[in-house]
């Protein structure tokens, strides 16, 4: 993989993707593996890997969770839109995140002002859930879509692989 320094790559050369995309498939992998897949010394690689979770380019080495066999089976997302007063408001958004079904918030343009993407075991919990929310003040409309089927997965976006599109 060869690639030219541009304005998308910045400061990361061939190796540095190289790192992420072996990362980001397999957060566990030995420093001796992952240096014999890309050809680097353990000890400079080790620096560099330093180097990425330094300037926050690795944030965070985690596990993804098949949560529906731990009795999650409904993926939820949940649109909402709040008050004027409270849209820039991140204090007052986040007595959002406290609520544990929510997997992810995002601020959002468009119609609604807010998305929560949900877990939840069921129909029951998703109306418990949908309460909690509603009963903040600030939240004017909420707006429900159930995911059928995940076509892709978070988990599977790795644009590390040579190819910026």
């Amino acid at each position: 993989m060869v690639l030219a320094k541009n304005k998308i790559l910045g400061d990361y050369d061939e190796f540095d993707l190289l790192i992420l995309h072996e990362l980001r498939d397999n957060g566990k992998i030995s420093i001796r593996e992952l240096s014999h897949r890309i050809g680097l010394h353990p000890n400079t690689l080790m620096q560099r890997v330093k180097r990425l979770e330094d300037n926050k380019t690795i944030v965070k080495y985690t596990a993804e969770i098949d949560y529906s066999k731990l009795g999650y089976d409904l993926h939820v997302l949940l649109f909402m839109k709040v008050d004027k007063k409270t849209r820039g408001d991140w204090e007052m958004l986040s007595k959002l995140r406290a609520i544990k079904s929510i997997l992810a918030l995002y601020a959002i343009t468009g119609d609604f002002d807010v998305l929560a993407i949900l877990k939840v075991r069921d129909r029951e919990h998703l109306m418990a859930v949908t309460k909690e929310i509603n009963r903040n003040d600030f939240i004017l409309e909420t707006h429900t879509n159930l995911v059928l089927y995940p076509f892709k997965h978070a988990y599977e976006f790795n644009p590390f692989d040579g190819k910026i599109i």
